[in-house]
């Protein structure tokens, strides 16, 4: 009976320890560490201090609390007595300064205690980290990342390419995070169990390629980025110079788990805020809670004393505002078994206004382009829209954000444009802009496999046959020529192309050249889009961490993760197309089929506005959805407050918008691309089916349909040929020009002849 007792009463007495309950344990948590001669080591025990003492045997490596509002907070719950809580509302840490002992190119280990409070879908945060920081010309270090979204995980991370994630994570519980490094692996322990080792090779420490930068971190990656900040409690770091074993690692967190101190009554990290809304938006308010769980709330409407929302049982509250609820008080009583704390009052006020955050801008656009204007607003939903021609006039069906105007003319020259914004409250119309048409100051000759893309409409199309020593690339239907900029690197014109049945020329790009596109509305549509283009990488990636772009229209302007998209040569040598959202999440699709050194491949990407496609050799490879993709140039969830679109004229802002690039990133991270490319085209539609397919084979499609007794017969690009036998001969239908209308009369066979 008691040992099955004792079965029982080990993992109980775990479970109650991770609950803020302290058991008695035979082993002291400090001295088993410290019996493990670590070189640093944090307990976070202070209650009052802007030192973080070093409690290793030598003292000698003392950090610092960097203090953000009330952040961090000291002396809460922890192992043995203490730790520390951090808030993403106010990011704080803890910083280790440089010190070369702590960063050696040789084997280490490293362990902490984290508890995440919160997760966020669109951030990975960074319970400790020892990072250069990607922008670095060479990385180094090492980090561990919470994976952004739910449910959530823990990542450990190299500059080098390691990644080991863990198996999904509980928030409000407490982590023992163990990271161990021997020389030549990596590995990474998650509550004493090995979640994986995986190959370090290529890893380089700061103290090699950037010393005296970067410190070790605790709240965040380590690099001035400010990347990553952790929500949630730190305790027990420590840091060793050698390998410890798994045995070592499993103590640890045994002892850990029985050393926590009593449990606590909830007390607030984050506090309710007042908010602005506008009417037919979600407003939102919310607390951060630490304490013992499970933490239970409940929400009111006009303060404490006023109505309980029934259903408000959760950290956060969200509805959608209306006018009525002006000047509305809310509040949230959290509660635990041990007590309960009341947030502040925050009061919601609500607009019924509308502005315009990026105003209309005149273009020149040259004859036969398309040309678009955008409007960016903001205010009370719902927003509707009318264009309207200069003078006062509407224009038919013109009814979305932007107006698409075809194929322009000289004719078209000065024409203005203004667009009425409206919403059930109010209106407001846009200042007009001018649209100036010019004779194209190059005319490209299109033939054959240009005669096919030309038939299916594209917005822009760069045909990247233009002989040695030039530097434009031409835009043969559109506005939007591209500049050769050779960089460190050179262009081989005239290479042969990878296109069937073609005899036009393609460009080979080297050490970093690439073909630039100034940023244009046109070329990066916020609705449905396609964008093609033929690729020959010379060889392959080198490792797991060479990433090298082909094409690429995506922006950055704060750091915090792109809007936008790339197509990938990925470290893995496949091919991937990666839309962002914002942030650095979004869709990820991959062909799994490897990519094969000098073969050409066709790659295509398609977005009805809300599936993207990826297509390879005129295959669908991979497809996906992404509900927060925001385009190139576009303001992303969250507002003008932390991305500012490509009209903001403000100064000392980063523009929103990135140019298109044709062989690297446009933020140029990671590594370019090597080789061959030919024929981009960007569409304002998704390209079917059948018209990859036409395309890939250097075709086209024919259609016969009957009318009456006539037959109908219609194609996109070539010559009509006929004849009395399906084998042939075939001769030119004189004349003919789609849709070509002809008596039924016995038998006859059509085909399209393209080159």
């Amino acid at each position: 009976m008691s040992a099955r007792w004792k079965k029982q009463w080990v993992p109980f007495a775990a479970a109650l320890a991770l609950s803020g309950v302290r058991v008695a344990s035979a082993a002291d948590y400090p001295t088993t560490i410290l019996g493990d001669h670590p070189m640093a080591y944090y307990r976070l025990e202070e209650t009052s201090s802007t030192a973080a003492v070093d409690s290793s045997a030598s003292g000698a490596f003392p950090g610092v609390y960097n203090v953000s509002g009330s952040n961090p907070l000291l002396g809460q719950p922890g192992i043995d007595t203490n730790s520390i809580a951090l808030s993403v509302a106010q990011p704080s840490s803890v910083t280790a300064g440089y010190y070369d002992e702590m960063n050696q190119q040789a084997p280490f280990s490293f362990e902490i205690w984290a508890n995440p409070i919160s997760t966020d879908l669109a951030n990975y945060r960074c319970p400790i980290g020892n990072f250069s920081g990607w922008n670095t010309s060479t990385q180094s270090g090492w980090y561990v990342y919470q994976i952004a979204g739910s449910p959530t995980a823990f990542a450990c991370i190299t500059a080098s390419g390691v990644w080991i994630q863990s198996a999904a994570v509980t928030l409000f519980n407490w982590y023992h995070i163990v990271g161990v490094y021997d020389g030549t692996n990596m590995s990474f322990y998650l509550n004493g169990t090995l979640v994986g080792t995986q190959s370090a090779a290529g890893y380089t420490a700061n103290s090699v390629n950037n010393a005296g930068v970067n410190p070790i971190a605790l709240g965040f990656r380590g690099d001035g980025s400010g990347y990553g900040a952790f929500d949630g409690n730190l305790d027990e770091f420590a840091y060793y110079t050698n390998a410890l074993t798994a045995a070592q690692v499993l103590a640890h967190y045994q002892v850990g788990t029985n050393s926590f101190r009593v449990a606590a009554a909830p007390a607030l990290l984050k506090d309710t805020a007042s908010a602005t809304n506008y009417a037919g938006s979600s407003a939102q308010f919310s607390v951060i809670a630490s304490g013992a769980t499970p933490l239970a709330y409940q929400w009111y409407k006009g303060g404490v004393g006023g109505a309980r929302i029934n259903g408000a049982t959760n950290s956060t509250l969200s509805f959608t505002a209306a006018p009525v609820d002006d000047g509305t008080t809310y509040q949230v009583i959290v509660t635990n078994y041990v007590g309960s704390v009341t947030s502040s009052v925050a009061t919601l006020t609500v607009l019924t206004n509308l502005q315009i955050d990026a105003p209309l801008t005149s273009i020149l656009r040259n004859v036969g382009s398309a040309a678009a204007f955008e409007i960016v607003a903001e205010g009370a939903g719902p927003i509707t829209y009318q264009w309207h021609n200069g003078d006062g006039s509407s224009i038919p069906g013109a009814t979305n954000p932007v107006l698409w105007l075809p194929k322009v003319q000289l004719t078209n020259d000065g024409a203005s444009y203004y667009v009425s914004v409206m919403n059930p409250y109010t209106s407001v119309d846009s200042d007009p802009a001018t649209l100036n048409v010019q004779a194209r100051p190059v005319d490209v000759p299109v033939n054959g496999y240009a005669k096919v893309v030309l038939a299916d409409g594209p917005v822009a199309f760069w045909q990247l046959n233009e002989s040695t020593g030039s530097g434009t690339a031409v835009d043969t239907v559109g506005s939007f020529d591209g500049s050769y900029v050779a960089s460190t690197g050179g262009f081989n014109f005239g290479v042969p192309t990878g296109v069937p049945h073609d005899t036009n020329v393609a460009v080979g790009i080297t050490g970093g050249a690439t073909v630039n596109i100034p940023y244009a509305i046109e070329i990066n549509p916020p609705g449905a889009f396609s964008v093609e283009g033929w690729f020959q990488p010379a060889s392959l990636a080198a490792n797991g961490n060479d990433y090298r772009t082909p094409l690429s229209s995506m922006s950055n302007p704060y750091g915090a993760g792109p809007t936008g998209w790339l197509v990938y040569q990925t470290g893995g040598n496949n091919w991937a197309w990666w839309p962002y959202n914002g942030f650095w999440t979004g869709a990820q699709l991959t062909d799994t089929d490897p990519i094969v050194a000098g073969q050409w491949y066709y790659l295509v990407m398609t977005y009805d506005g809300a599936t993207f496609t990826f297509y390879v050799n005129g295959v669908a490879k991979a497809s996906g959805t992404d509900s927060g993709f925001v385009q190139n140039g576009n303001v992303p969830a969250g507002g003008a407050a932390s991305y500012n679109h490509n009209y903001n004229t403000n100064p000392g802002l980063p523009s929103g918008s990135s140019p298109t690039v044709l062989g690297w990133r446009s933020d140029a991270g990671f590594n370019p691309f090597v080789g061959n490319m030919d024929d981009v085209a960007v569409y304002n539609k998704v390209l079917t089916p059948s018209q990859i397919q036409s395309h890939f084979l250097n075709t086209t499609h024919l259609s016969i349909t009957i009318s009456g007794t006539k037959v109908v017969v219609s194609w996109p690009v070539g010559t009509l040929q006929s004849s009395s036998n399906v084998g042939g001969p075939y001769s030119n239908v004189i004349g003919a020009t789609s849709p070509y209308t002809n008596s039924i009369s016995g038998t006859k066979f059509f085909r399209v002849q393209v080159q």
